[in-house]
Formats: C-alpha cells, sequence, structure tokens
C-alpha cells in the first residue's frame, strides 16, 4: 500500500498498466507472476501479488492470441485473463506501479498523486532497480529506487522509457515487444527476489 512502513500486514503488490489491459500489462504481469513463483519469492512470509488494469479497457477485450503466444513462451499462465478497467483504488493499494508509457504513469498520477513515488514505467524501474543497493525487503527496495529516481541520468531518448503497443500489429512486433518486456521483467523479478523470502 503507498506509502507503508514498518510492519506489514498485507501481502507487497505490483500493479501493470498499460491501456486495453490485453497486451502489454497483461504479459508483464504473468511472466513477472511465473518468475517469481518459480523462485520461491515471498515477501515477510506472504506470496507477492501480481495484477493488471488498463486505462482505457473496452467491452469485448481479449488477449490477441499473439500475447497468449508471447506469455507461454516466457513460462506465463494467460487462460482467464478477464482485462480490468484501472481505478483509484487499485492504485491506492499496490506497493509498486508499473506501467507500459509515460503517459500511463501520467494517468496513475492524476487517479492519485501520492501514487507517482511508486509509479515508474517497466523500462525505468528495470534501470534505477538494477543501480539499488541490497535491502531486506520488497518495500524497502520501492523506497531506495523512488529515493535514486533523479540521481540516474535518464536515457538520452525519453522513448527508450516507453513499451510499444502491438496491438493489431505484425507479429514480429508482438515478438519484439514480448522479448522487450521479458527482458525488463527479468531484471525487477531478479531484484525481488534478492529482496524477498523463499517460501
Amino acid at each position: 500500500m503507498i506509502g507503508s512502513s514498518g510492519t506489514h500486514d498485507r501481502p507487497f503488490s505490483v500493479l501493470f498498466v498499460c491501456t486495453g489491459n490485453i497486451c502489454r500489462s497483461a504479459l508483464g504481469a504473468q511472466i513477472l507472476t511465473a518468475r517469481l513463483a518459480a523462485a520461491g519469492v515471498t515477501a515477510g512470509g506472504r506470496p507477492i501479488a501480481v495484477s493488471s488494469a488498463g486505462t482505457g479497457v473496452g467491452q469485448g477485450l481479449e488477449m490477441p492470441h499473439e500475447v497468449v503466444e508471447q506469455s507461454r513462451r516466457f513460462g506465463g499462465s494467460p487462460e482467464g485473463h478477464v482485462p480490468t478497467p484501472l481505478d483509484r483504488d487499485l492504485v491506492a493499494d499496490a506497493d509498486l506501479i508499473l506501467t507500459a508509457t509515460r503517459e500511463h504513469r501520467s494517468v496513475v498520477a492524476r487517479l492519485l498523486p501520492r501514487a507517482s513515488r511508486v509509479t515508474f514505467t517497466v523500462p525505468q524501474f528495470a534501470r534505477l532497480v538494477a543501480e539499488a543497493p541490497a535491502v531486506s525487503d520488497p518495500w524497502t527496495l520501492v523506497d531506495e529506487v523512488a529515493a535514486q529516481r533523479g540521481s540516474v541520468p535518464p536515457p538520452e531518448d525519453p522513448e527508450d522509457d516507453d513499451i510499444e503497443d502491438p496491438y493489431r500489429r505484425s507479429a514480429a512486433t508482438y515478438a519484439r515487444v514480448g522479448d522487450q518486456i521479458h527482458d525488463h521483467v527479468s531484471v525487477i523479478a531478479d531484484r525481488l527476489a534478492q529482496a524477498g523470502d523463499r517460501a
């Protein structure tokens, strides 16, 4: 929960955000879930909660088969995914919010300004967390990354902190975006694993 500290009476929660919640955020959440489960990572003795939502979820949207394939390629479980509209309560309940783009990050901040402290694009958090010191729990890890946000140089091209939208594009685009999300999420999963417990 945003701004939580000290004793934690709820699971550490990660929320992925994109537009329709059928491509980028869904894939990121499924890959992270699989990586953490495979490593047996917990936080405070509880499994880390991973979810996803979209800023523009439309009626009848489903994960494209290309995203299902990418999820399975990286060990995810896409079955039963239902797109979830982003709202203020989801934002307030998250300890770490990972967005597909800087625009999605801005949407989160508009919903709940104090959430901006724990909201990063996926590439941004992967870049920053790689430089963070070793810590004893995921909550402290997010605090450390938030504290160093201004001291780590940004990428030369600001768009490098975004993940492109593959929706209705070529199979090669889906594969490229899948690789990008997997690479960034792998860095994040490894750092969460180092900061977490083992079940």
